[in-house]
């Protein structure tokens, strides 16, 4: 077998690690040219797709720039920080479902968390997070070779978006600053570098750029910022209007003006006898318009980043309850998507790494988010188990709320005087349905909702003794109180008028209750442990 070691292309190929290039790194601001002059484009590189930039004839550089605008970057860090903000991440060894870990995966595990140690995440998985924004993130793999003849990752480094261009097989390269970093564009080593990408296509292998959406709404916001500035100038003081007394001449309306001029600098003027002096303010209908023409383009930032708007700006104070949920759910589901591009990108390095060091035959390592369990929800949870009957141990809730033993007890579960008001009262089994042997108090509970039902009758139908039959195998046969309902109206709706018939069903509904409470207490004092109230049978 050889050891030389690679990975398999799509196409079936195998293409070797070129080791010597591990070592080096090649994205540098050298080789990219960054202070060299622009001395045009590969005739073959893959022309970048992005409708906003071409229409605009901005390259993708100038993306960068609208971090200076305060809504993209309040916009982009509060995406970027629910994500930051989730500490629950790591690796673990991989393996088959259901299987145990194998030997060798559980070294490269162990070697991979090592080499980890001394490259810091938080910045690289910050540096992943940007791929929604300008499209992609490449990361460069930095090798070291160790005596033991391991590859061990120093460094993972994200480099600019803008050095990295596509070829006509949607094979990224490298092509600098500038775009001339070689004579040809050749694709990447194998190994070397990391491609995180955003919603990419064929047509589109640059990614989405959110960014680029924000491109026309920064440049009305800046315009409009500029014509709103000049507004207040202009129209932010009051005006002083001043009528000239009649028969006043032109030398006299100009000191007039002249000391109405300093008036407004100095608070103090002297005007000739009989003439007026009006202070005016504009309106705010002006003023509103162009607040909420800045609103907009601020609006629309924030739904192209975030999503929504009500997380990052209040809407008002009538904001509804639910409309908030909404938008908190959009957030989180965005959220939800960025930990999985970060995880597609870290366990592609870590299958670079099994590839580098234990070849295909190993299972590499698995990157994932782990959420913490909401112990608000298990405890909703345990409180319903508890009214239904479920009587916990002190294991439960060691295991499940890392209590200590000595931190609490349990204490005996009281008596209960009647079912919770949401418990449907328990019915004999309906026919086909397994019977389950009473205890005595629900035989006398039994006994006495049928003496009940019989006070309720009229005296009519307490003569018929078919009709009492009828009555209680309607009763043993129901399996819920829906199910006694109908077959209650079905027996005395003949006989009754409708309003009779109405207020004998509701007394005859309160009688069962008491039915299903008595039955609920009689098996709570049957077993004081664990109780069903599907079994009261």
């Amino acid at each position: 077998m050889s050891d030389v070691k690679g990975i398999y292309l799509p196409d079936g190929t195998f293409q070797p690690f070129r080791m010597e290039s591990f070592t080096t790194e090649i994205a540098t601001r050298q080789s990219a040219g960054a202070t060299l002059a622009d001395m045009g484009l590969w005739l073959d590189q893959l022309p970048d797709p992005d409708p906003i930039l071409r229409k605009r004839g901005d390259d993708a550089r100038i993306l960068a720039e609208l971090y200076t605008d305060d809504q993209v970057t309040m916009a982009t860090l509060a995406r970027k920080n629910r994500v930051l903000n989730a500490p629950q991440y790591g690796f673990r060894p991989g393996g088959p479902d259901g299987e145990p870990v194998t030997p060798e995966a559980q070294n490269v595990y162990g070697r991979l968390s090592q080499d980890l140690e001394r490259v810091s995440l938080r910045p690289l998985i910050s540096s992943i997070l940007d791929a929604p924004f300008y499209g992609m993130t490449p990361l460069e793999l930095m090798w070291k070779s160790g005596p033991d003849g391991w590859w061990h990752l120093v460094d993972i480094a994200a480099k600019p978006y803008h050095w990295f261009a596509f070829d006509s097989n949607n094979q990224p390269f490298f092509r600098g600053e500038m775009g001339w970093a070689a004579t040809t564009p050749e694709p990447l080593p194998a190994g070397k570098f990391v491609v995180v990408t955003h919603h990419a296509t064929y047509d589109n292998p640059y990614g989405l750029r959110l960014l680029s959406r924000c491109l026309w709404p920064v440049a009305f916001k800046r315009g409009g910022l500029q014509f709103y500035a000049k507004f207040v100038e202009r129209h932010g003081m009051p005006w002083v209007v001043g009528k000239a007394p009649k028969g006043a001449g032109p030398q006299d309306k100009r000191a007039m003006a002249a000391d109405m001029a300093r008036m407004v600098r100095d608070c103090v003027a002297v005007i000739p006898a009989g003439a007026e002096a009006e202070f005016l303010s504009p309106g705010n209908t002006q003023a509103a318009l162009h607040e909420q023409f800045l609103a907009r383009q601020d609006k629309a930032i924030s739904k192209l980043l975030m999503g929504q708007t009500l997380t990052a700006e209040m809407e008002g104070r009538n904001n509804s309850q639910a409309a908030a949920t909404t938008h908190e759910d959009v957030a989180e589901g965005l959220a939800e998507a960025d930990k999985a591009m970060v995880a597609d990108a870290m366990n592609e390095i870590a299958w670079l790494y099994t590839r580098a060091n234990a070849g295909p035959a190993v299972f590499s390592p698995v990157f994932a988010y782990e959420e913490p369990e909401d112990l608000q929800e298990r405890a909703a949870l345990d409180e319903l188990l508890h009214k239904m009957g479920v009587q916990f141990t002190a294991e439960h809730f060691q295991e499940n709320y890392n209590l200590k033993p000595s931190e609490f007890i349990l204490q005996a579960a009281p008596d209960q005087n009647g079912a919770p008001e949401e418990n449907p009262p328990a019915f004999a089994a309906a026919p086909g349905k397994a019977a389950h042997a009473r205890p005595p108090l629900a035989e006398e509970a039994q006994a006495r909702l049928d003496a009940a039902l019989g006070k309720m009758l009229p005296d009519a139908l307490k003569a018929s003794g078919e009709f009492i039959t009828k009555l209680e195998n309607a009763v043993k046969n129901a399996d819920s109180v829906d199910a006694l309902e109908l077959a209650l109206a079905d027996l005395l709706a003949p006989s009754m008028a409708p309003s009779e018939l109405e207020d004998l069903l509701a007394r005859a509904m309160t009688a069962a209750a008491g039915f299903g409470a008595a039955a609920v207490q009689a098996e709570v004092k049957e077993d004081r442990r664990f109780y069903n109230i599907k079994d009261f049978r």
